[in-house]
């Protein structure tokens, strides 16, 4: 008898077939297409053996019934729940709507039908007992894939939500080929495949199934049956199986929910420290960017987890994507790609977003060549990154995480084509936007620029606009006096009649850097 273990979400180990299973089963054997017919009003997998019917015995739902048709009678309207076999036709209005039936014609016999059911029944035992020894093996999940092609007659991997490979013990014709990632070594699902998927609606709507699935042909050119694995509502990759090797049968999806539900239990209770110090890792960094940890000596202590010093050099770094339809489960599978590239830093998903925190000096580089790492898989991603400066104290990451998202915002307000922008690009523009919040553009813009447009305007003269040029090309008279298409005379005129006209002090670098941001403001980037 199989072991039973009831994990704290109401999953019991010990694996239960139901009639759908048995009536594969049957059907795979019927060399000579000898007819069958499958009821499955009621079907559940609850069933552990089979048993002969007898009328002086008391039934039990947990047992299928082998009878032949001439013992059916009316008294069969009693046995709701009880599963049947039937050898022979019979009016299968006689039993229970919700009694699943198989019901057999043709060349079969009592002790034939009950030998290939008995097999199945043991065939699945063996399965369940090899998956708990696999379960306490060296390589886990090598061996309970192992075990388990056996059953779905297919090759099989897992990989988590990264994509990264965690297991696949035979590798064969057809399968995706693996790639290694360059800084870790392991193996991954191929960056055009992931690629293809985040824009595979198919794929995207099935990141949220908690049910087994079969993804179509049209990406591989053979279907695909898989579960994903849940720890605490939080994705964390699927078990995948190819159609390559044998047609998949309807009773595949109810074992490998099975399968997927003893390794979700497993992930969860075995609590690896890993994966709760990661877990808790990102509950950290969250509540730093979110400024909700007062206490310094916390912060410290992390520090001291990370082996990292209060005032190494940091970067921040926001990622969003464009694209309709980009889930959080997209994001998720994204998040590992780009962790694997940042071998001093650490990745998380943070408001709608992935958000990286960069340790510079531990690692020796530069927000350039950052940037330059991450550029495959942001560009084929279709992803944006806003980048802060370089912060030389940790404490200041929430400002540094403000400043990449700054940066996100005024970038596409910009229109701007490229996938990066650094904060630095557009500090005049946030000081600016910070500035008009408290007080407006006309109170902020120097007095003497509106003299000069009215006065222009009334005189039908180009004085706002030579005093533009003049600025912007550094007070040269000639490229100045070249641009405006005048002679240096009529620019040296002019520019006393400014002067005159605003009483400002061109030579007064104060000056001319109040005029050069009231410009900005009233006229924009390219003023």
């Amino acid at each position: 008898m199989t072991a039973q273990f009831t994990n704290d979400t109401g999953f019991t180990l010990g694996f239960r077939l139901n009639m759908q299973i048995i009536a594969d089963a049957l059907e795979e054997i019927d060399a000579t297409h000898r007819q069958m017919e499958f009821y499955s009003a009621g079907d559940s997998c609850r069933l552990h053996g089979i048993k002969i019917f007898s009328k002086n015995r008391k039934l039990c739902p947990e047992y299928v019934y082998l009878i032949s048709s001439g013992q059916v009678d009316e008294s069969f309207s009693e046995y709701t729940g009880i599963p049947f076999i039937i050898l022979g036709r019979t009016d299968t209005h006689l039993f229970p709507e919700q009694s699943p039936i198989i019901e057999i014609m043709g060349q079969w016999d009592f002790l034939e039908v009950f030998d290939v059911v008995q097999e199945t029944f043991e065939k699945y035992k063996k399965w369940d007992w090899d998956l708990q020894k696999a379960l306490n093996s060296e390589k886990p999940l090598d061996e309970v894939l192992l075990a388990s092609m056996k059953i779905f007659r297919n090759p099989m991997f897992i990989h988590d939500a990264s994509f990264f490979v965690l297991s696949c013990p035979k590798h064969i014709h057809r399968m995706l080929y693996w790639e290694t990632d360059p800084r870790t070594g392991r193996k991954m699902v191929p960056m055009s495949t992931i690629n293809d998927f985040k824009l595979d609606m198919e794929y995207l709507e099935g990141l949220s199934k908690k049910e087994p699935v079969i993804f179509s042909a049209d990406q591989r050119g053979y279907r695909i049956l898989y579960v994903n694995l849940w720890c605490q509502e939080k994705y964390e990759g699927r078990i995948l199986i190819d159609e390559i090797s044998d047609t998949f049968k309807p009773g595949d999806l109810y074992a490998l929910k099975y399968l997927g539900k003893l390794i979700e239990m497993c992930i969860q209770t075995k609590e690896l420290f890993w994966m709760s110090m990661k877990n808790e890792m990102e509950q950290f960094f969250s509540d730093l960017l979110a400024e909700k940890i007062q206490d310094e000596q916390q912060i410290l202590n992390y520090l001291h987890l990370l082996n990292w010093n209060l005032h190494d050099q940091y970067l921040c770094l926001k990622i969003i994507t464009e694209q309709k339809d980009f889930t959080l489960h997209s994001y998720s599978a994204t998040l590992g790609q780009i962790g694997a590239q940042l071998s001093s830093g650490h990745t998380f998903l943070y408001d709608n977003s992935i958000v990286a925190i960069v340790n510079l000096s531990y690692g020796n580089t530069t927000p350039q060549k950052i940037l330059r790492e991450l550029a495959i898989i942001l560009r084929e991603g279709l992803l944006k990154i806003g980048v802060s400066t370089a912060i030389d104290n940790f404490m200041l990451l929430p400002k540094g995480y403000h400043q990449a998202r700054t940066a996100l915002e005024l970038g596409r307000m910009s229109d701007s084509m490229y996938w990066y922008h650094y904060f630095e690009d557009y500090m005049l523009e946030y000081m600016i936007d910070c500035a008009i919040k408290d007080v407006p553009i006309q109170l902020l813009c120097m007095s003497a620029l509106y003299k000069l447009q009215d006065y222009d305007k009334e005189n039908n003269t180009e004085l706002y606009q030579t005093l533009r040029v003049f600025l912007r090309l550094e007070r040269n008279l000639l490229q100045t006096a070249t641009e405006l298409f005048i002679h240096r005379s009529t620019l040296s005129y002019r520019l006393k009649r400014i002067q005159k006209i605003t009483g400002v002090d061109l030579d007064d670098p104060r000056e001319r850097l109040r005029l050069l941001m009231s410009y900005y403001m009233l006229e924009g980037k390219d003023f």
